[in-house]
């Protein structure tokens, strides 16, 4: 059983920190990723460059996260309040939900989903 604290605030710090590299060291290398971005793909390096390009586009932050997960502790679902600037500036704050699968340990399916229309 996956520790759901502990990797929502290591996923959390790593994203709000732009450190790459400290959630690839979290990742399967063949994560699948949904939700940043269009369509889904899959790798570390996949996510390391939608993650780029997302937060290029639209500067995120997220706080206020609060971490939910199966009797397994395998999936794990973080509500999180989004804030940033869309393309034409205006500042924003909305909810997302960030659902994260684990194996042994690692996260498997690493998806983004906005609440609210964008």
């Amino acid at each position: 059983m996956a520790d759901r604290e502990s990797i929502r605030d290591t996923v959390v710090e790593a994203l709000n920190a732009r450190d790459f590299a400290a959630l690839a060291g979290r990742v399967d290398e063949d994560v699948a990723i949904s939700g940043i971005g269009e369509g889904s793909d899959n790798g570390r390096e996949a996510l390391r460059e939608r993650l780029a390009r997302h937060f290029e586009a639209f500067d995120e932050s997220y706080g206020d996260a609060l971490a939910m997960s199966d009797a397994s502790g395998n999936t794990i679902a973080i509500r999180l309040t989004a804030r940033g600037k869309a393309a034409g500036g205006a500042a924003y704050s909305k909810e997302k939900i960030l659902l994260l699968e684990l194996e042994e340990g690692l996260i498997t399916r690493f998806a983004l989903f906005s609440t609210a229309e964008s």
